[in-house]
């Protein structure tokens, strides 16, 4: 027999005399998250799971239990499963690692003709920008002959003899005759384009608020009047390049309420002093230019090489003559007194005021006021403002607040102000974000974001970019923001596109137009987290826009939606349980279904706990 070495000796005794039982290592959960572990220990044996993201019960014990657990639905994994790690502890040692498979849900999405006939598909974005592929049928087809004569007498010269337009009730059969003949080069159907008019600035593939509210599509739409928007806040820096031509100067009207003097450039900000000025990202969101931009000295190293953007951000209103009326009410630690907001609101709406002994009218009167600033002090001083801007014609927009209760945050809670909250960048139906205000005030909801949480794939937080400065080295840049400060502008830059759109329209209808077209999320109807809606750019100009890519939206234990194929077919993985479903053709590309994008209701459905279901034809009608 062969001998034992005393190491190995040792480490088997050793063993046996810790007495410790094999912990259980793996376990797999129901499709609806849940699952029981009976646990086969010796009596006394001591043990705990620790902490982890699912429910357990009993989370320790001594001796033989069953264990039941639990995963939330929103810990459900993208894919078709999640895998999570509990650590033993006590007289068990391992980790128990548990699996949650989750179903397969497959479906298709098919759109009715207005004749009811058949079906037809929309067109699906190629890009992360959703651009679209122009994919309608024409009832012809395009065809390159190797020689003239091969071509039908009768067809169409396109450009050139060899290149002919064709007509057919038959565009698959044509084509397949075609590619079958030796004296065709090539076939293709005739397709519809449209105009590419967004714009190429660097950042904006960025500005994903530019996206969620539609107004990625203003470019379709045609502005004929000049408007003025005033924003009152620390100032701005009139030597930003992105905002060149899109201010109105110290020579204009523009004012500093802090310093009682017409030049309200932002002197600094001692809270941001690399990436600072409130008041120059707030006019951003608004005005901010396309195109290539007039760079400063200070923007080119000693290779000449430039270390500042050329295109930089755009802002919502970009394709309308649109300038900005900049007050200054607020110092270096971003605060200012009733006295000069209230002073700023009349002056900024052409309403004649004294101030620091001087009589003051503005040359340029503003259509529309934002004001990313507020207190929950109430106080007649600002509202009574607020009343003499609308008497004026003037609308004012105000920032909610971002305390991420129920206060009424002031100007923004004043009778005749638009009260503006943030919501998120929540893949489907955008959400209330943690700090906006909800109250009965609230107006419209607009993107705020979040700069810590939610960064996308390339590593950029879910902030909203715009433009701002670097005091400590006198450069421009560009910055991600989150706030109501920053989804109040959005809407003021809304109406001023909306008044230059028409030139007969008034500050007031302007607002019942985004009131009415904002996409109603969260309950039905009116509530005091979005208000009426988020806002929907499209819908409040009106604009025809292709048509976009079918979207399915699943609400039950979790909220998913999917995006369809070209063919209308989709799939995605979820926990077994109820669910409503329902689809729309996201025609605004903003990945969620838009007030007067067709859909159809919705629908309860259970997904059954298995590997793979597959649902009813969806029929958008």
């Amino acid at each position: 027999m062969r001998r034992l070495t005393p190491v190995l000796l040792l480490a088997i005794l050793a063993a046996c005399s810790s007495g410790l039982p094999e912990a259980p290592r793996n376990l797999r959960l129901g499709y609806d998250g849940k699952g029981t572990l009976s646990l086969q220990v010796p009596q006394g044996t001591v043990w705990e799971l620790g902490a982890g993201k699912l429910k357990v019960e009993p989370a320790r014990g001594i001796g033989p239990a069953v264990i039941n657990f639990r995963a939330e639905p929103g810990q459900a994994p993208t894919g078709a499963q999640g895998n999570f790690t509990l650590p033993w502890m006590g007289d068990l040692q391992g980790n128990l690692t548990i699996t949650w498979p989750l179903v397969r849900v497959e479906g298709r999405v098919v759109e009715r003709t207005p004749s009811g006939t058949g079906f037809q598909f929309p067109a699906v974005p190629l890009d992360r920008n959703d651009g679209y592929e122009p994919a309608q049928k024409t009832g012809r087809v395009l065809v390159r002959y190797r020689n003239p004569a091969a071509a039908p007498q009768n067809s169409f010269v396109a450009g050139s003899r060899t290149l002919r337009l064709l007509e057919t009730s038959d565009v698959k059969g044509l084509l397949a005759r075609l590619r079958n003949d030796p004296n065709v080069i090539w076939a293709e159907p005739d397709g519809i384009v449209y105009a590419l008019g967004e714009p190429a600035d660097e950042f904006y593939p960025l500005q994903w608020h530019l996206r969620r509210t539609g107004a990625r599509w203003a470019h379709l739409g045609s502005y004929t009047r000049d408007i003025t928007v005033a924003v009152i806040d620390t100032g701005v820096r009139f030597d930003h390049p992105d905002l060149a031509g899109r201010l109105w100067g110290p020579a204009d009207g523009a004012f500093d309420f802090v310093d009682s003097d017409n030049d309200p450039t932002d002197p600094g900000d001692l809270r941001h002093p690399k990436s600072g000025s409130h008041g120059t990202h707030v006019t951003g969101i608004i005005a901010a230019r396309t195109g290539v931009n007039t760079l400063p000295p200070g923007c080119y190293d000693k290779d000449k090489k430039p270390v500042c953007s050329k295109t930089g951000v755009v802002g919502l209103a970009w394709p309308a003559s649109v300038k900005v009326m900049p007050l200054r009410v607020l110092d270096k630690n971003g605060r200012g007194t009733f006295s000069a907001v209230s002073a700023a609101i009349r002056y900024a709406a052409g309403i004649p005021i004294e101030w620091g002994g001087k009589k003051l009218t503005n040359p340029h009167p503003a259509r529309i006021i934002n004001l990313s600033l507020g207190t929950t002090i109430i106080n007649n001083s600002m509202c009574a403002a607020v009343t003499d801007a609308a008497a004026a014609g003037v609308q004012v927009v105000a920032a909610a607040g971002n305390a991420g209760g129920t206060l009424y945050y002031f100007p923004a809670s004043c009778k005749n102000a638009i009260s503006v909250a943030a919501v998120d960048n929540y893949p489907g139906d955008p959400k209330p974000t943690w700090y906006s205000q909800h109250n009965d005030r609230i107006t419209l909801s607009a993107p705020g974001g979040d700069v810590h949480q939610d960064a996308d794939e390339d590593g950029y937080p879910d902030g909203i970019l715009s433009t701002t400065w670097n005091f400590k080295e006198g450069l421009p840049n560009f910055a991600f923001y989150m706030g109501t400060s920053q989804a109040s502008p959005q809407v003021a830059a809304a109406l001023a596109l909306l008044l230059a759109q028409d030139p007969n329209r008034s500050a007031k209808e302007a607002r019942d137009l985004l009131v009415s077209s904002a996409s109603d999320l969260g309950p039905d109807g009116y509530d005091e987290y979005y208000g009426y809606g988020i806002l929907n750019m499209p819908g409040a100009l009106g604009l025809k826009l292709p048509p976009g890519p079918y979207r399915v939206r699943f609400e039950g234990p979790i909220e998913r939606w999917a995006r369809a194929d070209v063919n209308g077919n989709f799939w995605l993985y979820l926990p077994s349980g109820n669910y409503e479903v329902s689809a729309c053709r996201d025609d605004s590309a903003n990945l969620f279904c838009d007030r007067g994008e067709p859909r159809t209701p919705r629908t309860p459905y259970r997904v059954e706990a298995r590997p793979r279901v597959r649902l009813p034809l969806l029929t958008i009608p």
